[in-house]
């Protein structure tokens, strides 16, 4: 089928976070299984190498420019750049009160791309809050576009595109979408799109409750038959076997070994027979490390463990992290900022990876670790709970630890039960064993989506490009 794939941010033309990585893989992906998909994304001033291939007129914004990524190739996705003033500058995302205004621009120049290159897609998948305003837009564009199924995905609840109604005019919208004097562009999608998927089962069902539905849990629930989670996969760069960014490469259990030494080396730490674990992180307060502190200390002041992290954030949290590696030289070693190939070194080279998120949409690192033979210790919440199964060690089966309250103790409770674990040299060579085996390609993935997409053509009798 014939796929229209809109999207702030892609890897890695234009990479922020797990938007991109989801931006680049699912659109591949569908194209490699035979679908025809055009990603449509914002040119950015870091994008280099486009090939311009004219103008249209979109309004009431004016002329936009239209540019292609690459030569055209078989079961290859096309990219085309959407150009304007507005996405001038070096940042994907500026914050500024003009921010819906950009993206309106953007998504409103869609159908008119669409109709430059004389391509009428199936269905249109809009992502987050700066395209949930398609479906409107399209149907203020007329025909054929009004017939076009729209879904809509959710990576991040808690940015919603909240903007003055007296804004719609700019976007030749009348006031019928606003909420007294405001618009919530994501609100609007999710009332509007077709379908409405997020990114795992359990965050689909997190977040039709006030504790996590921030504020939209009413209008997520009332459409609750509509709203289906997708974990996200994960691409081929992250393979050990492949992986460019490791001293040694490996694909069994017994092949961390030299990547383990090669961390403990980077970060000058002590000998001993302990594990290593690792975090590779955005450094929040939503991820958790408020809780790390008080647990570890313990453990690090006794010698039992080591701690490798790279990340930045809060300076809260970088503080947390940098306070440890004060306190215990060659025992903690901390990378203040962003480095690839040290987060790849780390799941690699660590013996247990740390994600006691307090929520958790989908999360990645933890699909990561377990393909690396890392198993991951993470509290029990939306994609966490839906990709990491307790280890039992009767049985033999799992993939890592779990824990459930968002508090210090059930953190070091699972952690226990985790050093327990690594005791057991044969049974933990297990535990790495069925995590390397779990699939979480986005060949998995890319078939539910292919579902959802047949799923909303079947509502919208008339739609085009079948």
């Amino acid at each position: 089928m014939r796929v229209g794939f809109l999207t702030a941010e892609m890897a890695p033309l234009a990479h922020v976070g797990g938007l991109g990585d989801v931006s680049r893989w699912l659109p591949e992906t569908l194209a490699a299984g035979g679908d025809d998909v055009m990603v449509f994304l914002p040119h950015y001033d870091m994008i280099d190498g486009a090939r311009p291939v004219g103008n249209v007129e979109v309004p009431p914004f004016g002329s936009v420019t239209l540019a292609l990524v690459g030569a055209p190739a078989t079961n290859r996705p096309t990219v085309c750049l959407v150009g304007h003033e507005a996405f001038r500058g070096e940042e994907v995302y500026r914050a500024g009160p003009d921010e819906h205004l950009r993206y309106a621009l953007f998504t409103a120049a869609v159908p008119a791309a669409c109709r430059r290159f004389d391509w009428i897609p199936a269905v249109f998948h809009a992502n987050d809050w700066h395209t949930a305003l398609l479906p409107v837009l399209a149907a203020a564009a007329g025909p054929p576009w009004d017939r076009v199924p729209v879904v809509l995905t959710i990576h991040n609840l808690a940015f919603q595109g909240v903007f003055p109604g007296a804004d719609l005019e700019r976007m030749g919208l009348d006031g019928s979408i606003a909420e007294g004097d405001r618009v919530n562009a994501l609100a609007t999608g999710i009332r509007t799109a077709a379908l409405v998927t997020t990114v795992s089962p359990t965050y689909a069902a997190e977040i039709t409750t006030p504790e996590r539905g921030e504020g939209l849990h009413r209008r997520l629930a009332d459409r609750a038959d509509d709203l289906v989670g997708i974990l996200n996969g994960i691409g081929p760069d992250w393979d050990p076997a492949t992986d460019e960014h490791l001293p040694h490469r490996y694909d069994t259990p017994e092949g961390k070994a030299p990547n383990r030494a090669a961390l403990r080396e980077r970060f000058a730490m002590e000998d001993g027979d302990v594990p290593v674990l690792g975090v590779v992180s955005r450094l929040t307060a939503q991820k958790g490390f408020g809780l790390l502190a008080p647990v570890l200390r313990p453990l690090l002041e006794r010698g039992e463990v080591r701690l490798a992290a790279v990340g930045t954030g809060d300076p809260a949290m970088e503080e947390v992290l940098g306070d440890l590696a004060g306190r215990f030289p060659g025992r903690v070693g901390f990378h203040r900022g962003f480095d690839t190939a040290l987060g790849h070194l780390i799941e690699a080279g660590s013996d247990l990876f740390l994600m006691p998120s307090q929520f958790e949409p989908c999360g990645l690192n933890q699909m990561y670790s377990m393909r690396y033979g890392t198993p991951p210790v993470v509290r029990r919440t939306g994609g966490l709970a839906d990709t990491v199964e307790q280890w039992d060690p009767e049985r033999r089966t799992g993939t890592g630890f779990l824990f459930d309250d968002f508090a210090s103790d059930a953190l070091a409770a699972a952690l226990d039960d985790a050093l327990a674990a690594y005791g057991d040299r044969d049974g933990w060579r297990t535990l790495m064993a069925n995590g390397m085996a779990r699939d979480f390609s986005w060949e998995v993935r890319a078939a539910e989506y292919r579902a959802v997409y047949g799923r909303a053509m079947a509502m919208r009798p008339g739609g085009q490009g079948r």
